[in-house]
């Protein structure tokens, strides 16, 4: 079974988004975080919307996505954001034995 995982959001604040990084990195829950700017477009209640967003690409391991879930509750200002979850996998074990050295308490 693969333990690891990527989880990617977007926030429209990069106050936001800091608040979130820093609890995320202090209580060892992600070992990285990765921004991205973005354009985003997007339909929202028969509306078509869009925004200059940031992209959070955290690297994880499964059992801490709720943990991390409820942060992201706590801080974000949107009513409904984004929480995808992506298998992460790869061929390089020193990658994978860093998640775990930098997520484990």
């Amino acid at each position: 079974m693969n333990d690891y995982c990527m989880i990617e959001t977007a926030f429209s604040s990069m106050e936001e988004l800091n608040l979130v990084v820093e609890k995320l990195l202090d209580e060892k829950l992600v070992a990285s975080c990765q921004v991205v700017e973005s354009n985003s477009y997007w339909n929202w209640n028969n509306t078509r919307e869009n925004a200059h967003e940031y992209i959070l690409i955290m690297k994880t391991k499964k059992n801490f996505t709720s943990s991390i879930y409820n942060i992201i509750k706590d801080i974000h200002s949107y009513e409904c954001f984004e929480f995808a979850i992506f298998e992460l996998s790869s061929i390089n074990v020193d990658y994978l034995k860093w998640i775990d050295k930098e997520t484990s308490k």
